[in-house]
């Protein structure tokens, strides 16, 4: 029988504002209120849903394993949330090894987060501790770039900026939600707005402003330097959340 949950995808190459926006649906869901560890974090790159599916030990895995397991391990997710699933997710829309990585049939639809390439670039050689802005922009202009979670864990095969942004906004078979981290900035109203009525969550505008104001890059900030954050990877992860940050650094 056909599992009647789907997934919702919320995907960006990194760098590009996942993390803000699930801030926003968790602060939403929560009466408004959202605390820097408690932000969202399921994703699709959950280890205990990809083990035992095949008898090779993970850490022996080419990324050809993994692609082929990928939608069973989705399947598994949904099974076990016996609900529909919000999903965060860094891999490009693509076929590997003949398998979609984004599997149309568990799919109900999809944010994609989008952020202009030169401030991503500038972000990534902070947040990687990257020796120059070179070595970022190299990486980024990389279709097949390939990163993995620690201890030899799973793959996240995020392409280049390009290659993920054209595999998320071309002709899909079901809706791609595009937004701009530039809007999520200038009209965040209206922005996350768009949000809510994709989740099909009860409108409320005071509900929207506030959960807004919860989870604002400076309180995030002042709470990373004194709780630290689960998300980050040695560096600080709320760095500085701006736009056009290229024209003057």
């Amino acid at each position: 029988m056909q599992n009647p949950n789907l997934i919702t995808w919320i995907a960006s190459y990194p760098r590009s504002g996942n993390t803000w926006v699930r801030a926003f649906i968790t602060a939403y869901a929560n009466g408004g209120s959202v605390e820097i560890n408690g932000i969202m974090q399921t994703g699709d790159k959950h280890p205990a849903y990809y083990a035992n599916i095949i008898g090779k030990p993970m850490q022996s895995w080419d990324m050809a394993d993994q692609a082929m397991l990928k939608p069973a391990a989705m399947l598994r997710m949904l099974e076990d949330a016996g609900s529909n699933l919000l999903l965060k997710t860094h891999d490009c829309n693509i076929d590997i090894c003949g398998v979609e990585q984004i599997p149309p049939s568990l799919t109900r639809t999809a944010i994609y987060l989008v952020r202009d390439p030169r401030d991503v670039a500038l972000s990534f050689k902070n947040h990687y501790n990257m020796p120059s802005m070179g070595t970022a922009v190299d990486q980024m202009l990389n279709d097949d770039t390939l990163t993995r979670f620690p201890d030899r864990g799973l793959f996240v095969p995020q392409g280049s900026w390009q290659k993920s942004a054209q595999s998320w906004t071309g002709k899909l078979p079901y809706e791609v939600m595009i937004l701009r981290y530039e809007d999520l900035l200038s009209k965040p109203f209206e922005s996350f707005s768009k949000i809510v009525r994709l989740l099909k969550m009860d409108f409320d505008a005071k509900l929207i402003k506030k959960s807004i104001e919860a989870c604002s890059f400076d309180k995030f900030q002042k709470a990373e330097q004194s709780d630290g954050f689960q998300e980050g990877v040695g560096q600080t992860f709320f760095h500085k959340g701006q736009a056009n940050r290229w024209e003057t650094e």
